[in-house]
């Protein structure tokens, strides 16, 4: 009877906890910013128990694989709701200001230049013209020009910031801006660019002073150009004005020259794109530029450029994330030591096209086709963590495309992964995802936008398991602001990139490594809580002639305190 008391009293409580982790579940669905504590509890759950015979040898699931799947439909249920909430939010800031408000037509366009949704001008504007909206959603241009300058836009092969492209011929012009990606379901998670169509018929037009400012014209020329904006008369805005129309001509005709206009439409459409362009920016959270270079497959491979331009080249990767490091803390030490620090963006990060079936292997092609654009011939590779898998699959497979390669707290393969010396974070994610991979998707899935809605508190969790030097890193407000920085820059096409990152990472790299055959040097921090050293030791042991060190009480960010020293020693390798 006591052991049949026990075992009930065992069902309430197993009861009682799962009762509370299905609240805790929709709880972190409202507050996102909560869901490591989620992930602790979730891990718990589902971790291993001795079997029934008191020996711990043979370890058994906790929760039969039926309990987990009932776990997964709650969690599916919170991260719908979750992105709904997500969807609202992201659409308020991004239209909120500019949808209905807006007297121009202004299409959201999908990556195939579909249209969405529009604003309710648009359907009356664009119904005849040189641009047209069809009932089907596709546009009908009558000038081919213009139409192959927005599919570039549209593929981010400009780059991401707002672009004014004309038709002169037809007199219309179209503003065009990328906007970041959300992670949420529905339509907005498939827009790629909101386009504005200025023609003749726009009414708002922008002051004198801004003309002024923009176009570097006269007093005069600005009034008048602002007449011609508002009204398109040029003997109406001569009287206006209270000067003789051959005035009025006169300064018109200064007017497009200075703006190299070749009509009075021409000028007039130029003068409000430009002017919409600085009025409509939206709040930019970067000032570097990100250079794009098309692939033959139509994607988009992005880079940027730090230290001397003339300087020598070296390729460069940075972590899992892509927030880590901030290059341009160092650019005054490149530009000193005549380098051109080239940080090559990975698919799905920053504007380089997303690619589904993405592999480490499989990014070594874009290395290359960035290599001939630029003319690098066999220029030195530095990669830091997560960076590592993909300069290493590059190197075995084609020998000759860095002359050396350097690794910095490099992730290894999964078969040199040491659980039992991971930090909390990871060892849970890693349990969840070898118990159920759609665990740890979901949790991944919430665990985002709290990411987005408050970083500082999710770095501060990381670094709770860490060692001491990264927690000084994390908690100098210089880095950790530049960390955030870099990492809602690199999200600009959303944040689901980490978590296909991160499993990528939990399959083999189908990699020769034994094939390498360049000069390859391997730093590593013994105090690592995330790639133990033992892990880094595992890989160094599969690269021929590595020349490995590791360095006593340094972790998993060494990357600031160690980074000139690590490339003054790779780029001096013989």
């Amino acid at each position: 009877m006591i052991g049949c008391a026990f075992c009930g009293q065992d069902r309430v409580e197993d009861d009682n906890n799962h009762d509370a982790l299905i609240g805790k579940i929709y709880e972190t669905a409202l507050s996102p910013g909560d869901w490591v504590e989620l992930l602790d509890t979730i891990a718990g759950w589902t971790d291993s128990q001795p079997q029934a015979n008191g020996t711990d040898s043979s370890l058994a699931p906790r929760q039969s694989a039926r309990e987990v799947d009932r776990l997964i439909d709650h969690l599916e249920r919170a991260v719908r709701s979750s992105a709904y909430m997500h969807a609202l939010e992201d659409r308020t800031q991004v239209l909120n200001a500019m949808y209905n408000q807006m007297p121009w037509p202004m299409l959201m366009l999908d990556d195939s230049m579909q249209v969405l949704e529009c604003n309710p001008v648009a359907r009356q504007v664009l119904a005849d013209g040189p641009v047209q909206l069809r009932e089907d959603g596709g546009l009908l241009f009558a000038d081919r020009a213009l139409k192959l300058a927005l599919d570039r836009i549209n593929r981010l092969a400009e780059g991401r910031e707002p672009r004014l492209i004309s038709s002169p011929g037809d007199g219309v012009s179209l503003l065009c801006l990328p906007v970041q990606k959300s992670d949420a379901p529905g339509t907005l998670s498939q827009l790629r660019t909101i386009v504005w169509v200025l023609a003749g018929h726009s009414v708002v037009t922008p002051s004198p002073e801004m003309l002024r400012s923009l176009f570097n014209i006269t007093q005069a020329e600005s009034r008048l150009l602002h007449l011609l904006c508002k009204i398109g008369n040029l003997n109406q805005s001569a009287r206006l004005l209270n000067v003789s129309v051959h005035t009025a001509r006169t300064q018109l005709k200064s007017t497009m020259a200075k703006l190299k206009a070749n009509s009075q439409v021409q000028l007039v459409s130029h003068a409000m794109g430009h002017a919409l362009v600085q009025a409509a920016k939206l709040p930019q959270l970067h000032t570097q530029r990100e250079y794009t270079l098309s692939l033959p497959d139509r994607r988009v491979l992005s880079w940027y450029e730090y230290g001397d331009p003339d300087g020598r080249p070296v390729l460069t990767l940075d972590n899992l994330g892509a927030s880590l490091p901030d290059h341009s803390y160092f650019e005054e030490w490149y530009r000193e030591k005549g380098l051109r620090m080239i940080m090559i963006v990975r698919p799905g990060y920053g504007i380089s096209t997303y690619k589904s079936d993405l592999e480490f292997r499989s990014f070594a092609p874009d290395i290359m086709a960035l290599c001939g654009h630029l003319e690098l011939d066999r220029p030195p590779m530095a990669a830091y963590c997560g960076g590592g898998p993909y300069a290493l699959c590059a190197a075995a497979l084609y020998p000759d495309i860095f002359d050396r390669l350097g690794l910095l707290a490099s992730t290894v393969p999964i078969e040199h992964f040491e659980l039992d010396k991971l930090d909390p974070l990871h060892n849970m994610f890693l349990r969840l995802f070898r118990r159920d991979p759609r665990l740890f998707v979901l949790v991944g899935r919430l665990g985002i936008r709290g990411v987005q809605k408050a970083p500082e508190k999710f770095f501060a969790m990381i670094a709770k398991g860490l060692c001491d030097q990264d927690k000084a890193v994390l908690a100098n407000p210089d880095l950790l602001q530049r960390t955030i920085t870099c990492m809602r820059r690199s999200h600009f096409q959303g944040a689901r990139i980490m978590i296909d990152e991160y499993l990528r990472m939990q399959h083999p790299w189908q990699v020769d490594l034994s094939k390498i055959t360049m000069p390859v040097m391997q730093w590593h921090g013994e105090d690592d809580r995330i790639i133990s050293i033992g892990s880094a030791r595992g890989l160094a042991n599969e690269l021929p002639g590595v020349r490995f060190r590791s360095f006593p009480g340094l972790g998993r960010f060494m990357v600031y305190p160690m980074w000139k020293e690590f490339l003054t020693e790779l780029l001096e390798l013989a």
